[in-house]
């Protein structure tokens, strides 16, 4: 009688020695084999990435400032508009400072607002071409940020996917980024259509707090924006934080 010996159990799900015989451990989900995902070895892009990320941390900064001195002029205004429904002389002179000031924080934050939009668009091409496995090419990642509806989430999903394609786990504030940024954005615009359309003081301060609510939002996006730009940066740069399975379980 002929005895045959059972194939030998498969090892449990794991971090192994790759399987290739490179000096890598790949993750063994008990059937098949997964590799990390590795950011590309070549350092040639690593300096024009770091600049961009640079200059585009700073313009965000820049605009989280605008946006604090806007929440200012806007407090001024609903001072002057306040005391001019109160009958006040001097709150005549209030609103036109108010005036005044808006101007001019409206010009500045059009401008930092656009140089940071640039800036970021360029930042994120550039690494979307740099690395391998996200879900949509790198044009989509400039072109998703402008085409209605789409623009509410596929650059939320873009920016994940550089997450993951620099071999780091997607962090857990990113939608906390997300739902600021996006609803700062609204919440302004909103209190844009209600001062365009204001006829009386009354209207005019609503649309004053609905705009500090929105600027409020935006200053609380931007450090988060700066940890998202510097976090792929840096997965670019030095590369995957600790091994990961390219899926979650």
């Amino acid at each position: 009688m002929t005895h045959t010996t059972p194939p030998p159990a498969a090892p449990p799900a794991g971090w192994y020695p790759a399987p290739d015989g490179s000096q890598t451990n790949w993750w063994w989900d008990g059937a098949s084999w997964m590799h990390p995902p590795q950011p590309p070895q070549s350092s040639k892009a690593s300096p024009a990435v770091a600049g961009l990320a640079l200059a585009t941390q700073i313009l965000v900064i820049a605009c989280a400032a605008v946006s604090l001195v806007t929440v200012g002029t806007e407090a001024l205004g609903i001072s002057g508009a306040s005391w001019a429904l109160d009958g006040q002389a001097f709150a005549v002179d209030l609103l036109n400072m108010y005036d005044q000031s808006t101007i001019a924080t409206t010009i500045v934050s059009m401008l930092t607002s656009l140089a940071a939009g640039v800036l970021w668009l360029i930042w994120q091409f550039r690494v979307a071409k740099y690395v391998d496995g996200t879900r949509r090419s790198a044009g989509w990642h400039i072109g998703s940020w402008f085409i209605p509806v789409v623009s509410f989430w596929f650059p939320y999903q873009n920016v994940s996917d550089l997450w993951r394609a620099v071999g780091r786990a997607r962090p857990s504030w990113l939608i906390i980024w997300w739902l600021l940024f996006m609803g700062g954005n609204v919440v302004v615009g909103i209190s844009g259509r209600i001062y365009y359309q204001a006829e009386d003081l009354e209207l005019l301060r609503v649309a004053m707090w609905v705009s500090i609510a929105g600027e409020l939002l935006l200053a609380a996006a931007a450090p988060l924006a700066v940890l998202v730009v510097r976090g792929i940066t840096h997965g670019v740069l030095q590369g995957p934080a600790d091994p990961a399975p390219a899926h979650s379980e």
